[in-house]
């Protein structure tokens, strides 16, 4: 009998398998195609801020027209004049944008707020060449400018923003780490134009100061990617789109001065105004960013120094209601031209606002 239980003991000893371990898959990447970015904790702060070097433009920055030659001695119609229209350049500017970010290290995804601020002014002057010249507003050139020789041109831009987005990470193919986003954006752009023309003694004078508010928000949606070339160095760029919908206003005052005025009992300067008090505008957004950058992980934080190119455009955010022509009553010869305005007709124009320059970048992650 204890034959037969050690001769099974032995049988079933010999076809049952021993214990083996299996060993864990390959990682799915390896070390050298690793971001740069510490994940020793499930919620990581990330700070960042970009110097900017921004020139802000538009379509609506003509402040001034010559009208050459002018002969005054010939009768009317004078000779054919030709024109040249002088628009504002304006000049790079400082700026800059900060922002922070909520990492979620264990499911690659973060919450970010940013604030982006440019605040800047363009003036330029042109003056008659000859006394044959006139030089006057686009909608007033010819005989009715004959009193005006000096042209100033000046143009203001306000210009903010601030976006709330949530992204998620992921890892398109080795080397190559995607952020898709959206969230909500907020834009308020602001532009003022004054222009002036004088006489040689600035006893005659016209004024014209315009201004175009834009604010709103609404949603937005892009993604923001890094390349590891090699080590440290990154290719970086970032593209959204933005639909943002709010108030538009604008309006414009005249001014003008002249002795006549005094002879007739009326105030000098008279003041005239036009204005839009709001209007509803959906104005869509477009930031495109390309540049590089170099970065390096110490213990548990990550500090990455970036440069390169930003243009931003918000389409139709500038509005403008423009006098298109004028007409004289029959009014005492002296109150004509430089008196006053008399509008015949208005004409609203839009034009984009754009933003384009260099940047550098400093961002940490702690």
């Amino acid at each position: 009998m204890n034959a037969i239980v050690t001769f099974l003991g032995s049988l079933f000893a010999s076809t049952t398998p021993s214990p083996t371990i299996t060993p864990l898959p390959p990682p799915t990447q390896h070390q050298e195609y690793s971001r740069l970015e510490p994940k020793c904790r499930a919620v990581m702060i990330e700070m960042y801020g970009d110097a900017l070097f921004l020139q802000p433009n538009g379509s609506l920055l003509s402040y001034a027209a010559v009208d050459y030659p002018f002969k005054a001695d010939i009768a009317v119609p004078e000779d054919s004049p030709n024109w040249e229209i002088y628009e504002l350049y304006p000049n790079y500017a400082p700026a800059f944008k900060v922002g922070m970010k909520i990492r979620f290290s264990d499911l690659d995804t973060n919450l970010e707020l940013n604030w982006e601020r440019l605040y800047t002014s363009k003036s330029e002057r042109q003056i008659a060449q000859t006394s044959d010249d006139l030089i006057g507003p686009l909608f007033d050139i010819g005989p009715q400018a004959s009193h005006y020789s000096d042209s100033t041109g000046g143009v203001t831009f306000h210009f903010d923003s601030a976006n709330l987005l949530f992204a998620q990470q992921f890892c398109a193919f080795k080397r190559l780490y995607v952020n898709m986003f959206t969230g909500g954006a907020y834009a308020r752009i602001k532009q003022t134009l004054n222009n002036r023309y004088e006489n040689v003694n600035t006893q005659i004078s016209r004024e014209i100061e315009s201004y175009s508010t834009f604010t709103g928000g609404g949603p937005m949606m892009g993604f923001d990617f890094d390349y590891r070339i090699a080590g440290g160095f990154l290719f970086t760029g970032t593209s959204s789109l933005g639909l943002i919908i709010g108030q538009s206003q604008n309006g414009t005052t005249y001014s003008s001065v002249t002795p006549a005025l005094g002879e007739v009992g009326n105030p000098s300067p008279n003041i005239q105004r036009t204005k839009v008090p709001n209007r509803t505008q959906l104005v869509p957004a477009l930031e495109e960013k390309l540049g590089f950058s170099y970065g390096g992980m110490f213990s548990c934080c990550s500090l990455t120094f970036g440069f390169g190119y930003q243009a931003q455009i918000y389409l139709n955010a500038i509005q403008s209601v423009n006098m298109q022509s004028q007409s004289y009553p029959d009014l005492l010869p002296s109150l004509i031209p430089n008196s006053g305005l008399f509008g015949s007709g208005f004409l609203r124009e839009l034009s984009n606002y754009i933003m384009t320059g260099p940047y550098i970048t400093l961002d940490i992650v702690f």
